[in-house]
Formats: structure tokens, sequence, C-alpha cells
């Protein structure tokens, strides 16, 4: 077998797969039995490329997260099921059922007594011993494949990206310091032995300037962030914040008040309106807006074929915040419809996680574009300048709540916390960079990202950046107002269409400032 036929092998499981999952995450019926069978396939598949094949990188690191994800697909099926089964309140309804996991921040947008709220929260705290034990073995599995098939690859001398903290190279075409220098050999020097570092090799950063980024911009916004929310605590609920207050509640209950102008907007609508007038073609997306049941609670884009089929799904929360979720995975889908499709197959599939957010991110920020929003007409310049100030306020609650995760999750793996070690870490980190006073630990076990993905959550805050930073560039190239003009979209596209082999350099050499600037002046 050729390089060229594991590739078109794997991408047809990857398709097969994308489609189920896209399923059982939307609310229809899926095949369990199929996950699994696709699983199995996925599993065979990965090895077959560790044994046959040392380059290139991107694969190599690709096959190590496949076989860790599909040696574990029945811990991630039983978290699943356990999270809309077993997260379930008691007393709290929502639609006429009781609230899960899967409703809880409808449920919060919705409800106006804090004790209920509180009485919601503090159930599905205590309710976490029932998914505990399937998140932290799921997570001791993965590092056990890690450990095993990655542990024998190891940098050639010279390679900068480990060896040399000091001189990693965050700009350029994602993996190049790395791309055909770890081999396949055995050495007492492995490079890969645990997922983080897997992360790591993916963003094309170390450990050490990882957690420099993290910490200088959860830090440069903890000040700021912890002035802000006491004085929005204050207006939008008249007391000092507190600990089920949490980052998600906020994110809809903040526009309460002044998002009335927005009942009237139609996202969809108003995304490929903007899209179309920068000539991107939208035929290859499909946006899922129906409010079923077990439908995931978070918004959410699966690229099931790129760059052909991609698929959204969100469901309703608040008007403003309908705005920003759809535009945020509309931003998904036009990078992965936008890609090359005569590039090789890990090009259109395997770029990184801090990639991968860029455009989402992106294309969300026009909804806090004060211009934008007069275009979509919203006028009322009072209502203009309290959602500037919300949105700085949101934006800053991100970067704090963020640096709080991902310093967790990276300590997590580098440690090889326990659950009560990462809960203590969580609550200690979550009061370090937002003041938020007696949060349980355990509450991450309740995200929607931490328990499922290995790292991920730093991807948000380099995206972040970059995000700020492309915005910034397409200003000076093209205007205020970037978003009027077809030559944008085509130049957009034109930094997408590599996938993986994106040229960052080309507007982004990871300078916080922009984006600190926007939210702290």
């Amino acid at each position: 077998m050729n390089l060229k036929q594991w590739c078109d092998i794997d991408e047809m499981i990857c398709i097969a797969e994308s489609d189920e999952r896209y399923k059982q995450y939307a609310g229809f019926d899926y095949s369990e039995k199929i996950i699994k069978q696709l699983a199995e396939m996925k599993r065979l598949n990965s090895i077959a490329f560790l044994d046959s094949f040392s380059e290139p990188t991107i694969l190599f690191l690709a096959a190590l997260e496949n076989l860790s994800d599909s040696m574990t697909k029945n811990l991630e099926l039983k978290l699943y099921a356990a999270r809309n089964r077993k997260i379930i309140s008691s007393k709290q309804m929502f639609n006429g059922r009781p609230v899960n996991w899967s409703t809880w921040r409808q449920y919060n947008s919705a409800q106006e007594d804090p004790a209920k709220r509180k009485q919601l929260f503090d159930e599905f705290i205590q309710k976490t011993e029932f998914i505990s034990p399937i998140i932290m073995e799921r997570f001791n599995r993965i590092k056990e494949v890690y450990s095993r098939y990655g542990g024998g690859h190891v940098m050639e001398t010279g390679t900068k990206a480990h060896m040399n903290e000091d001189k990693d190279n965050v700009k350029g075409r994602p993996g190049t310091n790395l791309r055909g220098q770890i081999k396949s050999v055995r050495s007492s020097l492995p490079v890969i032995i645990n997922p983080l570092d897997g992360y790591l090799a993916e963003e094309n950063i170390s450990y050490s300037r990882l957690v420099s980024f993290v910490r200088s911009i959860g830090e440069r916004a903890k000040k700021p962030f912890k002035d802000a929310l006491q004085e929005m605590s204050k207006k939008i609920l008249g007391r000092p914040v507190q600990y089920y207050d949490d980052f998600y509640f906020f994110r809809n209950r903040v526009y309460a008040g002044i998002e009335a102008p927005f009942a009237a907007v139609r996202p969809i609508e108003e995304v490929e309106k903007t899209l179309k007038k920068m000539q991107f073609d939208m035929s290859r997306i499909t946006i899922d807006t129906e409010n079923r049941k077990n439908k995931y609670p978070s918004p959410i884009c699966f690229f099931v074929q790129v760059p052909n089929d991609i698929r959204v799904l969100y469901k309703n929360e608040s008007p403003y915040f309908d705005l920003q979720g759809c535009f945020h995975e509309v931003g998904h889908a036009i990078h992965a419809s936008s890609i090359k499709e005569s590039l090789p197959y890990w090009d259109r599939y395997r770029f990184p996680m801090g990639v991968a957010e860029i455009f989402s991110i992106f294309l969300e920020r026009l909804t806090k574009k004060k211009a934008y929003l007069k275009g979509m007409g919203i006028t009322d310049e009072k209502i203009l300048r309290e959602l500037k100030a919300r949105n700085s306020f949101m934006e800053l609650f991100f970067v704090t709540f963020y640096t709080a995760n991902s310093l967790m999750k990276a300590e997590f793996w580098r440690k090889n916390l326990t659950a009560e070690q990462a809960g203590d870490l969580y609550s200690k980190l979550i009061k370090e960079y937002t003041g938020i006073e007696d949060m349980p630990g355990s509450y991450w076990m309740l995200h929607h990202i931490l328990p499922d993905a290995i790292m991920y959550v730093p991807s948000y805050l380099l995206a972040a950046v970059r995000a700020a930073e492309l915005d910034s560039h397409l200003k000076d190239r093209f205007g205020e107002t970037w978003w009027t003009e077809p030559n944008t979209g085509r130049y957009i596209r034109e930094i997408m269409e590599p996938g993986a082999g994106i040229d960052l350099s080309r507007f982004s050499s990871l300078d916080t400032g922009i984006f600190l600037r926007e939210i702290t002046e």
C-alpha cells in the first residue's frame, strides 16, 4: 500500500464517521454500532500508517490522535449518553422536559430565578460523579496510546522545535519545523510521549512558549476583567457574581435589555448576504437550526467532506448570541469549503486547531463592529455603545476563562493529574484569573470541550489573536469596511486555500497587543 492509497482509505473512513457523528450531535437517530465499526477501521488504518510510514509528520500526529480516538470510542459514546441521561435535573424543567446537559444553557438563558439556577448548577456538579470515571478512564487510555506508539519518534540533531524553546517558530506553515524531522527510530529520547507533546507538535510551538503566551494574555486581561465583572454583575444581576453565574450564563444574559433590535434579525440571511457580496460559494454548506431534544448545546461545524460537504448545527439561545454563534460556525464552514480540492488529503483535513479557529472567530468579529451592525439596520447609538462595552466584557471573560482552562489542561497531561488534582487546580485558576470564588473544581467536567478534546482550548486564544491581526491586515489593505469589497473575499480565500499549508506570516506575528487593545481601551 502506498501513501495515496492509505490516504484514500482514511478519507473514506473520515467521511463516514463525520456523517454519523453529525447525526448524533444533531439529535437525529444514529447508529452506535456503525460508529464503533468505523472506529475499528480507523484504528487498523492508523496502525497501518505507523507501521508503514514515518512522514509526512502531520499524518504521523494525526495517526496518533486517530488511534487514541478509535481505541476510546466506546468511552466517548458512554460519556455522550451519560451526559444526557445522568446529568439531568430532578426539579427544573425546560420546554416541558427535565433540564439535561444539552438544554442547560438554554434553561439558564430563560430562567430569571437565581435560586433555581443555583440548585440546578449544584445538582449537576454533584452528578459529575457519574461521568468522572468515564472521562478519566478515557484520558488514561489516550495517554497509553501516545506513550506506546509515539514514544519511539525522536527529533534529529539540530531540530529547533523542542530542543530550543527560545527559537520556536510560530509563523508560516504549521509543522514546517517538524515535517520530515521526526523519524521512526529507537531512542531513549522520545519526543511524542504524551498527548500534550502531540498538541505542541501540531501547533508548532514549545511548551514554554505556549504557557508564556497563555499566561501573558491572561495576566494582562485579568485586572480589567475583574473590574468589569463587578460593574457588569451589579448592572445585570443587581448583586456580586456567584460561582453559578458562569461564562455561558453571562454570554447570554449580558445582552439582556439591549438585544431587542436583534430579535428581528435572521442570522443565516445576514451571514449569507455578506459572504455572497464577497463572492463566497455557499452551496457546499448546510445549516441546521432546529431545536431538537438531544441536539448538542453549543454551535458546531462538521467537515464531512472537505471542501464539498460542510454542515453547521446550532440552536437558539438568545437573539444576539444566536447571531454571533451563526457567524462563528459559518466562519468554520467557509474556511473548509474554500480549501483547494486538489490538495493532498492531509492538507485538506489536518490543519492545527490554532488555525481551525481563526476564520470562525474572524467572521464572528463582524457581529461586534459598529459599522457592520449599522449596515444591518441596528442604528440606535446608545445600544451600539452599550453593546461595545458588553462585548469587551465578554472578550475579557473569554480570555480569563480560557486562560484557566488552557493552563489546567496542559498541567493535566504534563503532570498526569488525578480528577481530584485537576479539580483543585481548576478551581484555583478560575479564582486567579476571573476572581470568581468557590467555583467547584469538577465544573470542568461539565464543559463541552475540556472533557472531550485532548487539548484544544489554548487554540481559541491563539486564534483570537490571529483573527484580530487578520482583521487589522484587511483594514490596511481594503479599508475599514473591507467586508463590502468583493476583492476582500478573493484575498481571504487565497489565504484559506492551502489548508494546512496556510502561510500565517502573511498577516500574523502572534501579536497580542492588537487584540488586547481592542478589549481594554
